[in-house]
């Protein structure tokens, strides 16, 4: 059995489509056999109710280094040890952090725009507060990985280079650069519904992000000068 040439874990709602996208332009980049995005399957390798083979064998030696990005993975505690376990040890693991409460607020879009009714509205809130814990994601991923495999780059800052920060992606996968196409196109993950978040949430969110932004920085040398929530 084969493993992914590379593994994106994160964050939702971080532009994490639109940099798959950018980073499958090269020809000798792309996604598992099926040809999806999200596999949705490490975590579930590690939760012990999918085979390691239903995932490995999306990515075979053909000379193509393919990869799954999905977001889900960078929350979900089994995934890291199941990482470790399965991939290669030269697979680079990529992360993108967006601004914690505008990533929040996004996600809250995202689930009005999937919302059957009745919404179950305690739950996605319960989920994306905690998706924006992202030092304490990180620093589990960290300690099953490895840091010196974990590309972690902030979103707002790859939207001012695109083709540098893909660029570094491709020279750890061992390609040479090539020129990005329509790098300003909308993500086809774009929520479409409207949320307005309950008065006060905004400020909560930002003190209780605050301290994980602050590690962000200290351990991990982040720019998020962009950021709301500022250490």
């Amino acid at each position: 059995m084969t493993t992914p040439a590379w593994l994106g874990i994160g964050a939702q709602r971080s532009g994490t489509t639109w940099f798959t996208d950018l980073l499958t332009q090269h020809p000798q980049v792309g996604l598992g056999l099926n040809g999806k995005k999200e596999q949705h399957l490490l975590h579930k390798v590690g939760d012990g109710v999918e085979p390691a083979s239903a995932y490995l064998d999306l990515f075979p030696d053909d000379g193509i280094r393919r990869g799954d990005w999905t977001p889900q993975y960078l929350r979900h505690a089994s995934a890291p040890a199941t990482a470790a376990r399965l991939l290669g040890p030269e697979v680079p693991v990529l992360v993108l952090l967006r601004d914690p409460v505008e990533r929040f607020l996004s996600a809250m879009r995202l689930a009005a725009t999937r919302a059957k009714s009745p919404w179950p509205y305690p739950v996605p809130m319960t989920v994306q507060t905690f998706s924006g814990f992202y030092a304490d994601q990180l620093e589990m991923w960290a300690h099953h990985v490895g840091r010196e495999r974990m590309q972690v780059m902030v979103f707002e800052s790859v939207r001012t280079d695109p083709q540098a920060a893909v660029d570094a992606v491709w020279s750890r996968l061992g390609v040479a650069s090539v020129p990005l196409r329509d790098v300003d196109r909308p993500s086809g993950s774009s929520s479409k519904a409207s949320w307005t978040p309950p008065e006060g949430l905004v400020a909560s969110l930002e003190v209780l992000y605050r301290p994980q932004v602050r590690r962000l920085v200290d351990d991990w040398d982040l720019d998020v000068s962009t950021w709301s929530t500022q250490p």
